[in-house]
C-alpha cells in the first residue's frame, strides 16, 4: 500500500447496509481508505494467489481469506468512485495479516468504475 510505514489498520463498518467499509490506520486516525468487497462488483473476479501470497499472511488454506478492493472517490480527473481491481489486498481473517496484492497480467485495473451488481433480494 502507499503508506508502507503504517502496518496496523482496523475495518470499520460505520453503515452495514452500505457495500463499503473503512480500512482505517490504527494510530493515524487522518489515514482511511475507502473499501469494497470485489465480488460485488464483478462477481466472476478471481485472483490466483501463489504459496508465497498464502506464508505472507500466514495462511496454510484459502478458507480464512478474503480480499477487499480500494475505492478512489472523484476528485478533478474523475466525475466517479473507481475501484482498484488490479491491486486488491488479501486479508487473512484467522491472524488479522494483510498483503497488497499486485495482478501484474490479466484485465482488471486500477480504475474500475463502481457500478453494484444489483443483487438479487432487489426487486
Amino acid at each position: 500500500m502507499a503508506y508502507a510505514e503504517v502496518k496496523e489498520y482496523l475495518i470499520v463498518d460505520p453503515a452495514p447496509e452500505l457495500p463499503v467499509k473503512w480500512l482505517q490506520a490504527r494510530d493515524e486516525l487522518h489515514l482511511a481508505f475507502v473499501i469494497t468487497d470485489p465480488l460485488i462488483l464483478l462477481p466472476d473476479y478471481q485472483v490466483e494467489l501463489s504459496h508465497l501470497d498464502l506464508m505472507d499472511v500466514g495462511a496454510h488454506a484459502t478458507t480464512d481469506l478474503f480480499l477487499v478492493a480500494i475505492v478512489t472517490l472523484p476528485r478533478e480527473t474523475t466525475a466517479y468512485p473507481t475501484v482498484n481491481l488490479q491491486g486488491p489486498v488479501l486479508i487473512n481473517r484467522a491472524n488479522g495479516w494483510a498483503k497488497q496484492l499486485v495482478l501484474a497480467q490479466g484485465t482488471y485495473h486500477t480504475h474500475h468504475p463502481l457500478t453494484l451488481v444489483p443483487s438479487r433480494n432487489s426487486a
